[in-house]
């Protein structure tokens, strides 16, 4: 008899409804009846709030509404008998869905605190955001390395993958925060380009760690979110990017483009030689065995 649906999963409908509400775009603040507050307001208002030199082209944005549509899918499979009472659901999600979602919700009211003060709640709340998807990314994967066999594809893709992709995504927009904030001081470009290019240099960083130094099993997502926010900024033209000009405008696109290529190729790379070439010897000896037990004498 399969478990009944715990308090858990019910936290987990909500966390959802709430990142639903103020992601989707559904709801409009301040609708035509004036009856939506205007601070009910999601990841849209990224792209104008934190405008830095390192606020990336707006189409990068889209892959929020993958976020969103993945975790609707954790949503749902966590409610099923299969998956509702399984350790990546009741320990490794726990609470932290729930916790990075009202964490939203105060950044998202945060946002109609004007100046220093709002910039810096502004930068707290999405850290916590950051915080409580790394919680749950790590504790997923302490979860798969304990048991002492890796999960099922259909639980990695189902309770693992929708969040592994939201924190990267979450990081990647905390940094563009921290740059923004910065903005709020007016400094001089090249003070801008410094902070640019240490934003580089950390994706580039936790990327090639996730790769190369992350235990046993590397995580291919989380370079391949930053490598995709990396060539959104290199593409970006407006904002104070734009304001770069001459050598210094070239040299922060190039820098871009090549934290953001070093780190699809490396993706890539230890994918094939971890993951496509295995399985294809594997194919290859099964074949080879085969061909030898037909030929074999009776």
């Amino acid at each position: 008899m399969a478990e009944k649906l715990n308090y858990i999963n019910v936290l987990n409908v909500i966390a959802f409804g709430l990142t639903w509400v103020l992601n989707s775009g559904a709801v409009e603040p301040g609708g035509e009846d004036g009856m939506i507050p205007e601070w009910l307001r999601g990841m849209d208002e990224l792209n104008r709030r934190y405008e830095s030199i390192v606020t990336p082209a707006s189409v990068t944005f889209l892959i929020a509404h993958v976020i969103l549509l993945l975790e609707a899918v954790f949503t749902v499979c966590q409610m099923l008998p299969k998956y509702r009472s399984t350790a990546l659901v009741q320990e490794g999600v726990n609470v932290w869905f729930l916790m990075a979602a009202v964490a939203q919700f105060m950044w998202s009211i945060d946002l109609n605190i004007e100046g220093i003060i709002g910039s810096i709640l502004s930068t707290i709340f999405m850290a916590i955001m950051f915080f409580c998807h790394s919680k749950i990314l790590m504790a997923q994967a302490s979860l798969t390395e304990a048991s002492g066999s890796a999960q099922t594809p259909e639980e990695y893709w189902l309770l693992r993958f929708p969040f592994s992709i939201h924190c990267s995504w979450i990081f990647a927009v905390f940094v563009m925060s921290v740059n923004a904030f910065f903005v709020q001081f007016e400094p001089a470009l090249y003070i801008q380009f410094a902070l640019g290019v240490l934003s580089l240099l950390g994706f580039a960083a936790v990327g090639l760690k996730m790769l190369y130094a992350n235990g046993r099993n590397p995580n291919y997502i989380i370079p391949s979110i930053l490598s995709w926010f990396a060539f959104g900024i290199a593409f970006a033209d407006k904002g104070p990017k734009g304001d770069l000009e001459g050598v210094l405008g070239f040299v922060f696109t190039a820098l871009s483009a090549i934290t953001a290529l070093t780190l699809a190729i490396n993706t890539g790379y230890l994918f094939y030689k971890n993951e496509y070439l295995p399985k294809s010897n594997k194919e290859i000896e099964l074949m080879t065995d085969d061909t030898v037990y037909v030929n074999a004498p009776v």
